[in-house]
């Protein structure tokens, strides 16, 4: 819970390359300076994204799905040894790490590279399996993006259904020569038909410049027998890449915040000719806004936007943008390091038009 003198509530943050995940509370900001206390709370393989679970027990502690993808397969074991593992979903509780993605046994034992978890009050939740040398060399099975019809929303311990998700002409949501793979998404508004919208977030080629960047926005319907149905499917957010990027590059898309009006998508990109997050328009993905400079925060070193969340609305009290980063591939290994970037968005007009003098920017 945030208290009163918190900058922002607490935040879970995962270290891919570490095998951990931290939570950080008490953050507070005082003098332009940021203090937090920083406690670890589990290991995962290669974790990417979570998911909130509640409590087990009334009083209980936090529990989480956890998305985990480690294409090298080999984990570090903090007990010593290691484990050979490609990833996968799993549900982590105070005493228990509860494999539900894959299901089949057979694909469990070797796993699968997942980037991003979310689910839906509905009883469903959505994985994405992407990995970033999709484009790049040859596999034995593409990435795509599954659901799972899991057994309980209060108690995700397994998947009771799973299958992988097709569009609205049938096809399924799986990689594209010339797309990519779904790399990110996020679940968005209700709709009043009982339906929800999606956007899936297409990133291809592991490349920091050239590649392939795209979103969709998709009405999905679910269903009691345990049915998940695309109704629609659109092109979202071009305004995008036609505005922030010249002919020739790409903004690479990665992951996804829908703000707390539901008015404004917020959506972060890597590549470095569009290395920041921007803000569209929910229903038209008219591009608003955008903030860039993540990449500079750590000299000599390329710092990319690799995950976001907040809380608030452009222009509202107590508003912050959290933005997860990475360094470029390679970099990691010669002494590489990361930040965790808030971004306060409330003391700005809601009509401001340039971002880089009013946004304020505390690593």
């Amino acid at each position: 819970m945030k208290r009163a003198e918190d900058f922002v509530p607490p935040i879970w943050l995962a270290g891919s390359l570490t095998d951990k995940i931290w939570r950080m509370d008490d953050i507070v900001l005082k003098d332009g300076a940021v203090s937090a206390q920083m406690k670890l709370i589990a290991y995962a393989a290669s974790p990417s994204t979570m998911y909130p679970v509640a409590p087990a027990h009334e009083g209980g502690p936090e529990r989480m799905l956890v998305a985990e993808g480690n294409p090298f397969e080999w984990n570090p074991d903090p007990s010593g040894g290691a484990s050979y593992w490609q990833g996968g979903v799993d549900l982590i509780d105070e005493s228990n790490c509860t494999t539900i993605y894959p299901k089949n046994i057979a694909e469990r034992t070797v796993g699968e590279v997942v980037n991003t978890v979310e689910c839906h009050h509905s009883g469903f939740c959505f994985f994405s399996v992407w990995k970033f040398y999709d484009d790049s060399l040859p596999l034995p099975s593409p990435d795509c993006l599954h659901w799972c019809r899991v057994s309980s929303m209060n108690d995700p311990s397994s998947c009771v259904e799973t299958a992988v998700m097709k569009d609205d002409l049938g096809n399924d949501i799986c990689h594209v020569d010339g797309r990519g793979a779904v790399h990110g998404f996020k679940i968005g508004k209700d709709n009043s038909d009982g339906s929800f919208d999606m956007f899936l977030l297409y990133t291809g080629k592991g490349t920091f410049d050239k590649g392939d960047s795209s979103i969709f926005k998709l009405k999905v319907q679910t269903s009691v027998n345990g049915q998940v149905t695309t109704m629609m499917s659109e092109r979202w957010g071009e305004d995008l890449w036609m505005k922030s990027v010249g002919q020739g590059h790409s903004t690479g898309v990665d992951h996804a915040w829908v703000d707390d009006t539901g008015k404004y998508v917020w959506v972060g990109t890597f590549r470095k000719m569009s290395d920041g997050i921007h803000m569209l328009e929910y229903d038209t993905g008219k591009l608003v806004h955008s903030i860039f400079g993540i990449s500079d925060l750590i000299p000599k070193k390329y710092l990319y936007t690799s995950g976001i969340t907040g809380i608030g609305a452009w222009g509202q009290q107590g508003s912050v943008v959290a933005i997860a980063t990475c360094m470029e591939f390679g970099q990691q290994f010669m002494g590489g390091t990361s930040a965790l970037v808030l971004i306060d968005i409330s003391g700005v007009s809601a009509n401001a038009t340039v971002v880089e003098d009013m946004a304020t920017v505390v690593v």
